[in-house]
């Protein structure tokens, strides 16, 4: 979706008419109209207010895509960092207990602390 697309969906979202929008940022209706058509582009300090009005960022707003909410990407990040624990906790075990079959041998031991302090980060002091 382009920009001009952009704020066109934007704006009837709002149920605006070009004229209320120029009329929101000081700017001509011919002048939105041109935004919508891709004709030209708003100055940065515009852009800033598009943004601010609509509730989208300016990347959001300038390469047209569609903002995901907050809470769907906390709980994709929640979801990635939970499969990344049990993973790591799993691996963490497993060669554990290879280790106690194995004899109690230190060296197991050492490459599983040395595994689990790379995957989970050196505790910070």
């Amino acid at each position: 979706m382009s920009f001009g697309e952009n704020l066109l969906s934007l704006r009837k979202a709002k149920g605006m008419s070009q004229d209320e929008l120029g009329a929101q940022l000081n700017v001509s209706r011919q002048t939105v109209s041109k935004w919508e058509l891709d004709e030209t582009t708003p100055e940065l300090g515009k852009l800033i207010l598009l943004g601010e009005y609509f509730g989208v960022s300016i990347d959001d707003l300038v390469k047209g895509q569609k903002p995901a909410s907050k809470a769907e990407s906390d709980t994709f990040e929640i979801e990635v960092t939970k499969a990344k624990n049990t993973t790591c906790d799993i691996i963490f075990w497993v060669l554990k207990i290879a280790g106690i079959i194995l004899g109690g041998m230190v060296l197991i031991d050492v490459i599983v602390m040395i595994i689990y302090f790379i995957t989970n980060r050196f505790p910070s002091l």
